[in-house]
This record gives structure tokens, C-alpha cells and sequence, in this order.
């Protein structure tokens, strides 16, 4: 069974053989955007969700984000059946989107911009599993999250910022790291949006904190299970504290010094949202 396959100028091929230009800017500057999709029973889950997602990003970003969704789709589907996932497998979908070859040192976009889909767009399929074990958590003390940003509302090659608050907190013996915005509103985690439950509520921080609403959140928020609040870093031990993104929902149980007592089940809500 293949556990990866990828598709890049219309051919598919193992995920090390993806072959990206040294001018293309996504690898040059980081200037481009991207969705991770769960495939479960040979399905994208949310497909439309998160290619709606690609396309506001684009608009945002001003990225000439000109594919038809029904041949991505299309492309999507194939590699779902070349993926050739078994009985209960999962997989995920990361769709790649740079804003093309742009030949010379300076990240000026001019006219040398060579803007082609063939070359802009690759997609890699993954067989995975999905990741519900309890997590620590510390507060980075280096990293504020800019909400004000148009960057942060979007999905973009750029994660230098959550990677340094990873080694942050993997330097202070913690799993991963929450992060707070300028106004010091809790906000997101390195790869993950944050749920809350308290009083028997479920919230999550607002989209004014600047956070970049996931799939998973906004389905909650549809399904009236979340609602959206602004949220201090204060919490109580009684607190259920949770990280959830398209491939994970773990139940966060410390921050900092503060440990919580309630036990969760993130497999049962994951599932949940994804029904």
C-alpha cells in the first residue's frame, strides 16, 4: 500500500519526487496558501468547506487563484482511489497553492511573474492516523499573534511563527504552545484553534482575537455547539480545555502550572463534527 502519493503538472508520483522550481515563490518567500483535508470512508470531508477557504485566502492575499473546483475536485478523487485506503482508514489531502515563478532575488511581484496553475498547484495524499492523546501546554512569552494581520486570516506556506513557539515550548519540557494576541486575548495554538468549555459551555476565541477560524470550529459554531467569545488566559481547574484542527481534537490538560481535573472524550466530539 502506498502511504504517500502526490500529483504536480498534471502526472502523479511518489511524495519525494515533487519537484519544485527554485524560483517559485511559495519556496522562495513562503508566498503561498494551503488546505489540509481528512479523507474518511474514500471521502475529502468538507471538501467545499476548505476549497471556499483556498479561494478566500486567495482573494485576501491577491493570489490569481484561477482553478475550476470541479477539476480539483476531480483531481482530489483520484488520488483518494490511488491512495487505495482500506476498511476503516484515514488519509488526509494537502492542496498546495503558490503565487507562481518569479525569476530574480526581489519579492517584488512584476512582470516576470510566470502565474500557471500547471505549475502552482501540487497535491500529496497521506494515509494517517488521527491524533486524540492529551497534551501540556505553555504560553509563549516571545510570540504575540497579530490580529490585525491579513496574513493571519489566511492558510499560508509561512509557519515560521508557530514553529518557533513549538521549540519554545518544547524547550520548557511542554508538548505544544498557546498563543496570545497583542491585546493579550487567548487566541490559537501552533497548529491548532482552541475550545473552551466552562459552565457547561462550549466557546472558542472570537475572530476579532485574530485567529484563523478553522474548518472544524466554524462547523460548531453552524451546528449552535460553539460560540465565540473573547477569552483571557485565565482558567479554572475545572476548566475542559481542547485543540482541534481537521486531522486532531486532544484534550489539553495543563497550561503552564495550571493542571485540569475533568477527563474528555476528543474522539466522540471529533466525530461529532465530522457527522
Amino acid at each position: 500500500m502506498t502511504l504517500g502519493i502526490g500529483w504536480h503538472k498534471d502526472k502523479w508520483m511518489d511524495i519525494d519526487n515533487i519537484r519544485i522550481s527554485a524560483n517559485d515563490r511559495g519556496l522562495k518567500f513562503g508566498d503561498g496558501i494551503f488546505e489540509t483535508v481528512l479523507i474518511k470512508n474514500n471521502n475529502a470531508i468538507l471538501i467545499d468547506e476548505h476549497i471556499q477557504r483556498l479561494e478566500n485566502s486567495s482573494k485576501i492575499l491577491n493570489i490569481d487563484f484561477n482553478i475550476n473546483k470541479s477539476y480539483l475536485k476531480k483531481i482530489i478523487s483520484l488520488g483518494i482511489q490511488k491512495l487505495s485506503l482500506k476498511n476503516n482508514q484515514l488519509g488526509s489531502i494537502r492542496i498546495n497553492y503558490s503565487r507562481g515563478l518569479n525569476k530574480g532575488r526581489s519579492i517584488r511581484i512584476n512582470g516576470n511573474l510566470q502565474d500557471n496553475y500547471i505549475n502552482n498547484l501540487w497535491i500529496e495524499f497521506y494515509l494517517i492516523k488521527p491524533n486524540f492523546s492529551p497534551i501540556s501546554t505553555f504560553i509563549s512569552q516571545t510570540e504575540k499573534w497579530n490580529q490585525y494581520s491579513l496574513v493571519n486570516k489566511c492558510k499560508t506556506f509561512s509557519y515560521n511563527q508557530s514553529i518557533q513557539v513549538l521549540i519554545e515550548a518544547n524547550k520548557k519540557s511542554f508538548d505544544d504552545c498557546l498563543m496570545l494576541n497583542t491585546a493579550n486575548e487567548l487566541c490559537c495554538g501552533s497548529t491548532f484553534n482552541i475550545l473552551l468549555k466552562r459552565d457547561n459551555i462550549w466557546i472558542t476565541p472570537r475572530k476579532e482575537s485574530g485567529c484563523l477560524q478553522g474548518i472544524m470550529v466554524k462547523k460548531g459554531i453552524k451546528l449552535k455547539i460553539i460560540k465565540e467569545e473573547l477569552i483571557l488566559p485565565e482558567f479554572y481547574d475545572s476548566d475542559i480545555l481542547v485543540a482541534i484542527n481537521s486531522l486532531s481534537c486532544r484534550q489539553i490538560n495543563k497550561v503552564n502550572d495550571m493542571k485540569f481535573i475533568p477527563t474528555f472524550d476528543p474522539m466522540y466530539f471529533w466525530e461529532l463534527l465530522y457527522s
